[in-house]
C-alpha cells in the first residue's frame, strides 16, 4: 500500500511538471508573437513618418485623360505601385472613383499608369527628390477633384484646373 501513495505521489508531481512546461513554453511563444507583431507595427509606423508628398501639378484632356505630378517629398522610397490608389471625384455627383494602377504603358479606361521623371537613383522606385507623372483614363464623370495615397496611406488631394 505504501508503494501506491509513493507511485501516485511521483505520477502528480510529473504531472505538475509537465503542466508548468506546457504553461511557460506557451508564454514565451505568445511573448514572442506579440514582440514580432510590435516589431512589425513600429517599422510600419517608421515608414509612414518619413513619407510625403506633394502635388506638383495637373491637368485634364479633352480625351478622358487626367494627367497628375506628383512629388516624393519624404525620406521613403515607394515602391509598391499596385497597392497605390488614385481617386477621381466627379463635379455632377459628388462622389469619388477609384481607379487601380495597370502595369503597362497603354492606358485603359478606369485604371491608371505612371512614369517617374529622373528616374536615376533606382529604376523603377519612387525615390524621395522624383516626381510621378500619373496618366488616369476615365469616362463617364468629370472630374473637379483628385486624390493619391501611398500603398502605407499618406494622401495628397487636390482640385482640378
Amino acid at each position: 500500500m505504501a508503494a501506491a501513495s509513493l507511485v501516485a505521489t511521483a505520477f502528480g508531481i510529473i504531472i505538475i511538471l509537465v503542466t508548468a512546461y506546457m504553461l511557460a513554453g506557451s508564454t514565451l511563444a505568445m511573448t514572442e508573437v506579440v514582440t514580432t507583431a510590435q516589431k512589425d507595427m513600429t517599422e510600419l509606423q517608421v515608414k509612414m513618418l518619413g513619407t510625403s508628398i506633394q502635388y506638383v501639378d495637373s491637368s485634364v484632356a479633352p480625351d478622358g485623360t487626367v494627367y497628375i505630378e506628383i512629388e516624393n517629398n519624404g525620406r521613403e522610397p515607394i515602391n509598391k505601385y499596385k497597392y497605390a490608389d488614385v481617386y477621381l471625384r466627379d463635379s455632377l455627383t459628388r462622389e469619388w472613383h477609384f481607379f487601380s494602377y495597370l502595369d503597362s504603358d497603354i492606358p485603359q479606361n478606369g485604371l491608371w499608369t505612371k512614369k517617374i521623371e529622373n528616374d536615376n537613383l533606382y529604376k523603377n522606385q519612387w525615390d524621395p527628390g522624383e516626381i510621378i507623372n500619373i496618366s488616369v483614363t476615365y469616362s463617364g464623370i468629370t472630374p473637379d477633384s483628385l486624390k493619391v495615397v501611398t500603398p502605407n496611406g499618406i494622401s495628397v488631394s487636390h482640385n482640378l484646373p
